[in-house]
C-alpha cells in the first residue's frame, strides 16, 4: 500500500514543482533592459544622449529614471533638446504603480515641456515634449515600443 501511494505523491510533487517553474517563466516576460529600450528607439532614427541625472528627477516606487536627450531636427531648435526620462522596474505592477504614482505627482504641476507616458511591460517612458499638441517624437516611441519583444 505504501509503495503505490508514494509513486503518486512524487507525481504530484513534480506537478507542482513544474507548475511553480512555469509561474516563474511568465514572471519573465515582459522584461525588458534600459538597453534593450534605447536600442529599439535608437533603430527609430532617434539619437539618444544619456544626460546623466540633473535636478531632482521624479523617484517612482523607489526607481530613479535613466534621463536621456533627444536631438531634435536641425529645422527646429536644436538648442532646445527634448528629454526622456526612463524607469525599468522590477516587474510590469511595479511599472503601473509607479504610473499611478506619477499621474498623482502631475495633478497639479505647471508645466514649461509636457510629459507623454508610454508604457510596455516592466518599462515606463516619460517624453517630456517642449509642446503639448505637436510632440516630434510620439510615432518613432509607439513604433519602437511595438518591437520590443
Amino acid at each position: 500500500m505504501i509503495s503505490k501511494i508514494t509513486p503518486r505523491i512524487f507525481i504530484l510533487i513534480c506537478l507542482f514543482a513544474l507548475n511553480g517553474c512555469s509561474e516563474d517563466i511568465k514572471n519573465d516576460e515582459n522584461q525588458f533592459t534600459l538597453d534593450e529600450v534605447v536600442t529599439v528607439l535608437e533603430s527609430q532614427n532617434l539619437n539618444l544622449v544619456s544626460f546623466g541625472i540633473t535636478g531632482y528627477p521624479l523617484k517612482l516606487n523607489d526607481v530613479v529614471p535613466e534621463v536621456y536627450s533627444v536631438e531634435v531636427p536641425v529645422e527646429e531648435d536644436p538648442y532646445n533638446p527634448e528629454f526622456m526620462h526612463f524607469y525599468i522596474f522590477n516587474s510590469e505592477k511595479d511599472r503601473s504603480s509607479g504610473t499611478k504614482e506619477f499621474n498623482k505627482h502631475m495633478e497639479s504641476a505647471h508645466f514649461t515641456t509636457f510629459p507623454f507616458l508610454y508604457e510596455k511591460g516592466n518599462v515606463l517612458i516619460v517624453y517630456w515634449s517642449n509642446t503639448k499638441d505637436n510632440p516630434l517624437f510620439t510615432k518613432p516611441i509607439e513604433t519602437a515600443l511595438e518591437q520590443l519583444k
